[in-house]
């Protein structure tokens, strides 16, 4: 029995210091995850092998989604977006927002909402723009921004609980 073809849910990005939010003009076609196991390697004299002694599990990341911006295909979405806010929208999640004096700061959390796919807080650790094409006015009509995000964890995370979703 074939798979019902439907259009997904677009996916979401929002800044979690401001709670502004951009939607995607057009969903990522593909993505991954990384996650590194972290051991120690005891050295014991005499030994023909190291043991292993668990250090610890990096974070989450997510490498690579790369947005595709097209200027011509959003004059025709609904709510006509703006490709050059999309790409501000990101460039101001790599740096640290407005202090309170004394406050320590660094770039906003992130929350990528991907119904059915993917739901995780992060930060943005890597972002690259490559244009594509431009107009006569040297104005920008297509790109691609690719983001690699990093989970953040506020709390300790078992194996049981990975298992359950």
């Amino acid at each position: 029995m074939p798979f019902p073809v439907t259009t997904p849910p677009k996916c979401m990005i929002v800044n979690l210091a401001t709670n502004e939010t951009q939607s995607c003009l057009l969903n990522p076609t593909q993505f991954g995850e990384r996650i590194a196991v972290n051991y120690n390697r005891a050295p014991v004299l005499g030994l023909s092998h190291q043991p292993l002694q668990y250090q610890g599990t990096g974070n989450r990341q997510v490498p690579g989604i790369e947005f595709y911006l097209d200027k011509y295909f959003a004059a025709a979405a609904p709510g006509d977006p703006d490709i050059d806010d999309f790409r501000n929208f990101l460039r101001a999640l790599t740096v640290p927002v407005t202090p309170v004096v004394g406050t320590p700061t660094a770039p906003p959390r992130v929350l990528v909402l991907w119904p059915r796919v993917l739901t995780i807080e992060t930060v943005i650790i890597e972002l690259e723009f490559s244009y594509k094409i431009f107009a006569g006015d040297a104005s920008v009509l297509l790109y691609t921004a690719t983001v690699t995000f990093e989970e953040i964890l506020d709390v300790r995370v078992t194996s049981e609980m990975r298992r359950s979703g």
